[in-house]
């Protein structure tokens, strides 16, 4: 009689560890690694294929309009991005609030005068497209990716722009 028991306790907890097994579990992304390609909505529904483009580096900041941390880091983000204006960088600004705050997004992004696009994160499921699989559960979060599509500076909350400069200086000649 216990071992029957014992065998629905194993079953139940096997059917269990197959449910956590399955759940995914999302980490900061690393330099070196790849930076994931995925097509996103601009604030007027217009798709943009997030991917980087052979032989040009990408930077990714993902922000929310309700983060303070994110507010105050734009004007020195847009500082930083002008003084590298010649690299052929391409410049992703990642909203993760959704389009349900479009009204507060838009009226951010106007009144800062971004210089570069904005882009709607959107849910598939559970999660997020591309902040879930950069590991992105605090904003601000900015990634850099070299011409060849890999990470090479990464940074969380507290955006070092001297550091996000010499990133982007050491990303080559202009």
């Amino acid at each position: 009689m216990r071992s029957w028991v014992a065998a629905i306790l194993l079953g139940v907890l096997g059917v269990v560890g197959v449910g956590e097994a399955s759940t995914a579990v999302f980490r900061l992304r690393d330099p070196g690694e790849p930076l994931p390609g995925v097509t996103l909505e601009d604030l007027e529904g217009r798709p943009h294929e997030l991917a980087v483009p052979p032989g040009r580096p990408v930077l990714l900041f993902f922000w929310s309009v309700y983060c303070p941390n994110c507010k105050e880091a734009v004007p020195a983000l847009v500082e930083v991005l002008r003084r590298h204006q010649g690299r052929e960088l391409l410049v992703w600004a990642v909203n993760v609030d959704g389009d349900r705050f479009s009204n507060a997004v838009r009226a951010f992004v106007r009144d800062s005068e971004l210089p570069f696009p904005v882009v709607y994160d959107r849910l598939e499921g559970e999660y997020l497209v591309i902040a879930d699989p950069l590991g992105v559960s605090k904003t601000p979060t900015l990634y850099v990716a070299g011409a060849d599509g890999k990470i090479v500076h990464r940074q969380v909350i507290e955006i070092d722009f001297e550091g996000l400069d010499r990133a982007l200086a050491d990303l080559g000649p202009r």
